[in-house]
């Protein structure tokens, strides 16, 4: 039997969700995106340099080709993010609008990783890094408007809580699974697809969504989609929480994207080892904070506190790593930026849903919100770089941070239908 909100009574695929989802619904939903950043981040931060360094050797050749992989699939995450987006919007089938691009995507996704463990030549691994890229890129805006289409808004909070889990732990098991299953480049990147499919498949196979009715399908233009792809940007609520959430993942992205140089350069102490000290702090916060804070704010229904207070939180983070730079105080500040961001990511999925202008555009205009979680990642690297190398060094980096997390905050508040 498959686990889904349904179509009884006559429900459109367009109408806002009223019917309370399953259990059955949010742990198969859980379980894909935590596969997704397990699959992306073990290969990412591990598998990836693996692989370039076997093919071009230690050193500059081999950073280049992980830079060139890395900006292709950028470049793919963008337009396969907002097509895949409209298309689902206009998918008609019987499991609903959704359910085919996840199995669609995770499928080639995993196709994409056997060919890359095969391929011993940098343009090889290239391409099949873009492939993945494309086929996770289609998941991940595919289950992100699945909320909307099927959770009602006094739930998802609480999903919310269930995806900053996913985002905590999926890297960190990703990781742990090259390095200590998985040794060789072949067998970690099937070893990979295959954990993919197992936490993917469920809720594609199992879980089904309000199909959508042939009367109510946007029309397949794809000039009309090209014109429409930023309109949203015109409602004044959707804008305002573009930008805070693009602020608020590049406040956490430069609070931790140079930790490691952090550590060894201005805490002196062991980078290696103070980084998984960091990182262990850091997860578990997100963990132990992300479902409690989702459950309130769906009780309360306020979400723009919480943002405001997390914005807060990670700039305390900040400065304690600005201004104390020694190893407690950087488990200190590694613990409440995994607070602040366990309580925003708890908040995060709710509140973007409840902005979104128009319900045939769900999938559209979610992949455009996904690049302000993608982009800010890219742009913390380039401009931490300038910062530590500047004559502030770290502290310029980490009050660099503060800063845009308390711009954050100023956006959310302008949000007029989210309390």
């Amino acid at each position: 039997m498959t686990a889904g909100v349904a179509a009884a009574g006559g429900r459109s695929a367009l109408d806002e969700p009223v019917r309370p989802v399953s259990r059955v619904w949010t742990v198969c939903w859980s379980f894909a995106n935590l596969g997704l950043f397990l699959a992306n981040y073990g290969t990412q931060q591990v598998l990836l340099p693996r692989q370039t360094n076997a093919i071009a050797g230690e050193g500059n050749a081999a950073v280049v080709a992980q830079s060139w992989a890395n900006a292709c699939a950028a470049v793919v995450t963008v337009v396969a993010s907002i097509l895949v987006g409209a298309l689902s919007d206009r998918t008609l089938h019987r499991t609903g609008r959704r359910q085919v691009w996840i199995l669609y995507g995770a499928v080639l996704s995993a196709v994409a990783f056997v060919f890359q463990g095969l391929q011993h030549g940098i343009v090889g691994v290239v391409v099949g890094w873009a492939l993945f890229t494309a086929g996770s890129s289609a998941v991940m805006v595919a289950l992100s408007a699945a909320v909307p289409d099927d959770v009602p808004v006094n739930q998802r909070g609480r999903v919310s809580g269930y995806f900053a889990v996913g985002t905590a732990v999926g890297p960190l098991l990703g990781v742990a699974v090259v390095t200590f299953l998985f040794t060789g480049i072949l067998d970690a990147y099937v070893g990979l697809a295959l954990l993919l499919l197992l936490c993917v498949l469920p809720f594609g196979l199992r879980v089904r969504g309000t199909p959508l009715r042939r009367a109510e399908r946007p029309p397949l233009a794809l000039r009309a989609i090209a014109v429409g792809i930023f309109a949203p940007l015109r409602s004044p609520d959707f804008a305002w929480a573009c930008g805070q959430r693009s602020l608020i993942n590049l406040s956490n992205a430069l609070a931790q994207i140079f930790l490691y140089q952090y550590l060894k350069d201005a805490v002196h102490v062991d980078p290696d080892f103070g980084t998984l000290i960091l990182m262990v702090c850091y997860t578990a916060s997100i963990v132990v904070v992300a479902i409690p804070v989702g459950r309130s704010s769906d009780r309360s229904g306020k979400r723009k506190r919480v943002v405001v207070w997390s914005s807060a939180i990670q700039g305390a983070a900040a400065l304690v790593l600005a201004f104390v730079p020694t190893m407690s105080a950087a488990i200190l500040g590694a613990s409440l930026l995994g607070i602040g961001y366990g309580a925003y990511l708890s908040v995060d999925q709710a509140l973007v849903t409840q902005v979104l202008p128009r319900s045939e555009d769900r999938g559209k205009d979610l992949g455009v919100l996904q690049l302000a979680s993608a982009l800010p990642s890219i742009a913390a690297a380039a401009i931490g770089g300038v910062l530590i190398t500047s004559p502030g060094g770290f502290p310029s980096l980490f009050l660099a941070s503060a800063v845009t997390g308390l711009a954050a905050a100023a956006c959310v508040l302008p949000i007029r239908s989210v309390s």
